[in-house]
């Protein structure tokens, strides 16, 4: 482990920075390789994009393959999540009455998502009720399961969620929807980098993550994977040269659909391999074990100071990663997120779910005992 990792990251140093979980943060050597490919691209821009960044991208492709353990045929590149299920969204073919089966934790941006498609189609969007505090992975697979209908076409479920930080064990979900003929899209935005992930062997029909977040690459890297039985059916949401191409034969109609969309820097992307490797030279693997340690001991403090019931019950390690959300009693949460980044100089999300205010901590190895205790100290003395 690096002596001092936060001299690796550009965070702000007037800045107690609780917050990976939103936007993560890019060490200066992979935020270095990016540069270094924005230089190439616009020194010699039609070299660049038409002939150097294709073997580049195949070779991130693989890279970030090889990680997640599936098929780099299956794989495409986006700048977020959101984007991804949007395309997947609207490719999909939904009748009046199909039901799409979620949960009551998924990211609002995705609810959203799913409510603007089902005014359009008739589907119907259900939520199962996830009870809290979760306690073991059985009875969070009948809470959900509770909720299956003749009419179930799709389920769709965060693998960790974002506002209740919550890593959701989703293995016999995915098994049960195989077997039932249901189509399972896994919103995996939070995963790659924070918990191991191997898609052969969860078997999703398809499944995004983000690479900006956990995985430590620069803004605007993500990823879609679709099994191939579904690739056929998924429509580019921008329709450029890929369309109807004539690309050589090697490459899947997937691939070219999704590679030619206009003019972009597709830097980002390229720079997986750079990020990959940084985890392996810092012990990155070791220093996510400690921050999960320590979110552990954050949630045992942090409920000696405020009584409400934690979000897990028994088995918390089972549940949690690098982030924890706990409730405060304050129902006015966009005046407490300014007090605490206005006055306090600490950035950590709250926000309203479930009618209940949510503050959410997220660490990665720039976090130090006194940013953790800064936030203790003022939540011992500030009745929030």
């Amino acid at each position: 482990m690096h002596p001092n990792i936060k001299s690796l990251f550009m965070l702000d140093e007037n800045i107690t920075y609780l917050n990976h979980g939103s936007f993560g943060a890019c060490p200066k050597p992979i935020f270095e390789s990016l540069q270094k490919y924005q230089t190439q691209l616009e020194t010699q821009p039609v070299q660049f994009l038409d002939i150097d960044s294709q073997a580049l991208m195949i070779k991130s492709r693989n890279c970030l393959a090889d990680f997640i353990d599936c098929n780099p045929e299956n794989l495409v590149f986006f700048q977020n999540p959101t984007t991804a299920i949007n395309e997947i969204v609207r490719s999909i073919q939904l009748n009046k009455n199909d039901e799409i089966l979620s949960t009551n934790h998924e990211y609002g941006a995705m609810d959203k998502t799913w409510d603007f498609i089902c005014k359009k189609t008739g589907a119907k969007h259900i939520k199962s009720n996830i009870q809290l505090p979760v306690t073991d992975a059985q009875t969070f697979t009948d809470n959900f399961l509770a909720g299956v209908t003749s009419n179930t076409k799709i389920f769709f479920l965060s693998h960790m969620t974002s506002a209740t930080g919550l890593y959701f064990p989703i293995d016999e979900i995915c098994k049960f929807a195989k077997k039932h003929n249901i189509l399972t899209i896994i919103d995996g935005a939070h995963i790659p980098g924070h918990f191991p992930l191997s898609i052969n062997t969860l078997q999703p029909d398809i499944y995004v993550g983000a690479c900006h977040k956990w995985l430590l690459c620069p803004k605007g890297v993500s990823f879609l994977y679709v099994d191939k039985k579904y690739q056929s059916q998924i429509d580019p949401l921008v329709i450029s040269w890929g369309y109807d191409s004539e690309y050589p034969a090697e490459h899947s109609t997937f691939q070219i659909h999704h590679y030619w969309q206009g003019t972009r820097d597709v830097s980002p992307f390229l720079t997986i391999p750079d990020a990959i490797q940084f985890r392996e030279n810092y012990n990155w693997e070791e220093v996510s074990k400690k921050c999960k340690l320590r979110i552990l001991e954050f949630k045992n403090e942090i409920h000696q100071i405020i009584k409400n019931q934690s979000l897990v019950g028994c088995e918390p390690d089972k549940w949690l990663g690098q982030m924890y959300s706990f409730q405060l009693d304050n129902e006015d949460f966009i005046t407490l997120k300014n007090i605490f980044i206005t006055d306090y100089k600490i950035e950590i999300p709250i926000m309203r779910w479930e009618n209940k205010t949510l503050m959410r901590i997220s660490l990665n190895g720039y976090n130090s005992e006194e940013n953790i205790n800064k936030l203790i100290d003022i939540l011992k003395k500030k009745n929030y």
